[in-house]
């Protein structure tokens, strides 16, 4: 077994027990120092580990430099990407009966419950903790496995393909910009403004979306043609595959999956 396959699946497994413990665990104060655990659970494990098995990489949790500070202007794009497939996906799960109820209780603790501790935790597991590792089979697979692992701990039909598309654009900033703040901020930014528009009447979210499309059409038309350098071109080829992805992803899942495996296994031969 890859040692760094391993150290991603022991990672993956803590972060999952403690995220679901906060199921049986009710109140507002409760979720929130879930959120708060599952965010230092990882990162305790990472800097536990001798420098070698670290998996260290390119996502710094130093401050971003300027360069990587530009890729804040991709920010509307990714807000509208996110909503549109947020509504799609929504409309098409509303065919099956199912739903995402909004968030009720005072804004401030909504707040911090489903927008600054999940940004944290989610940021922090997947686009440093578990993304360093997965990142020796290249920065494209660690893009894609942690993008895929993220839509697929949503386990919600009407979250699965907006997660996964921004756990790729996520993803693809952080190996762009070589910094954790940037996909942090993206990822408040989102939750944040998902948070205001459940609690706003109407017209307002067809106002956002025509608001940031508008931005995003604004920045892509005078920022044509791209240099090669430009943070958009590097963001798109950090996710864009290739046949050394496909292996590296293959490659990556198949150690990921070996200590579940041999969890589920030793659990049928346990007396219950």
């Amino acid at each position: 077994m890859q040692r760094t396959g391993a150290i991603g699946a022991a990672m993956m497994l803590l972060w999952l027990f403690v995220r679901f413990l906060g199921a049986y665990l009710p109140g507002d104060a409760a979720a929130f120092g879930i959120q708060i655990l599952a965010a230092l659970i990882p990162f305790l494990l990472l800097f536990a580990l001798p420098r070698e098995d670290r998996g260290e990489g390119t996502v710094e949790l130093t401050p971003p430099t300027r360069a990587a500070w530009a890729h804040v202007w991709l920010l509307p794009l990714f807000l509208l990407t996110v909503m549109l497939l947020s509504i799609l996906a929504a409309a098409f799960a509303g065919l099956f009966g199912i739903s995402s109820p909004a968030p009720t209780g005072s804004l401030p603790i909504l707040f911090l419950n489903y927008a600054l501790a999940p940004a944290f935790a989610e940021e922090f597991f997947f686009r440093f903790a578990l993304f360093r590792p997965f990142e020796r089979h290249g920065k494209q697979t660690a893009v894609w496995v942690t993008a895929i692992l993220f839509a697929l701990v949503h386990m919600n039909l009407a979250q699965l393909p907006y997660a996964l598309v921004g756990g790729l654009f996520l993803g693809a900033l952080a190996a762009s910009s070589g910094s954790f703040w940037i996909p942090f901020l993206f990822h408040l930014a989102n939750n944040t403004l998902s948070l205001l528009l459940s609690r706003a009447v109407d017209p307002l979210p067809l106002a956002v979306i025509g608001a940031l499309a508008l931005t995003a059409a604004l920045f892509l038309h005078f920022r044509s043609p791209l240099d090669r350098s430009s943070p958009e071109r590097t963001t798109a080829a950090a996710f864009l595959p290739d046949r050394a992805t496909g292996r590296g992803i293959r490659a990556a899942f198949t150690t990921l999956l070996i200590l579940p495996a041999l969890f589920c296994l030793v659990l049928t031969f346990l007396p219950l």
